[in-house]
């Protein structure tokens, strides 16, 4: 899934989640896109770097289930202020449907080795084309794409991001107006 979906889904389930279920009322949406990108941001650098030209992966250590249930264990233990932003690393895995590449899901109970994406229809040489290839080879893909974008839609209407007031009192603070 491409950042700014990542980013869409996981900012909606938050104002979802403070609006019906009265939770997180002090998250700062900001950290909240840091958290949900967090596993693509520690792992695609190091597939750069050395992962994907050796082992054809780029999905590495941050997609594993011991990472997502490390951040669960940190975010229970650090209190709930801490809890919104390892459930927002925690959703990455959810919107990634990460449990399709058991290799990768369950490293290394299943070997040591990483999902390569040949594998998935989506064979280049090079990382940088890797999303060009899955996204022309996967049309499926596209509706996730579709429903990040109405879902950032979504939220950008509910918090009344169109108004600068909002938009400039979200940029500073992290923090949306509260639904009155």
């Amino acid at each position: 899934m491409l950042p700014p979906s990542h980013v869409a889904y996981t900012w909606a389930a938050l104002a979802l989640a403070q609006d019906r279920l009265d939770q997180f009322k002090e998250a700062d949406y900001r950290l909240v896109a840091l958290a949900a990108l967090a596993p693509d941001l520690i792992d695609k650098p190091l597939a750069w770097a050395y992962f994907y030209r050796r082992y054809k992966a780029a999905v590495l250590f941050s997609h594993t289930l011991w990472s997502f249930l490390l951040a669960l264990l940190m975010g229970w233990r650090g209190g709930p202020a801490r809890r919104v932003y390892a459930l927002a690393y925690v959703g990455h895995a959810l919107v990634d449907r990460i449990w399709f590449f058991p290799d990768t899901f369950y490293w290394p109970l299943r070997g040591w080795r990483f999902h390569a994406w040949g594998k998935r229809g989506s064979e280049q040489e090079k990382i940088g084309l890797a999303y060009w290839f899955a996204f022309t080879r996967r049309p499926e893909l596209w509706g996730w794409e579709l429903g990040g974008l109405l879902a950032g839609a979504w939220f950008i209407w509910r918090s009344r991001l169109y108004r600068w007031r909002n938009l400039r009192r979200f940029l500073l603070s992290g923090r949306v107006e509260p639904r009155r």
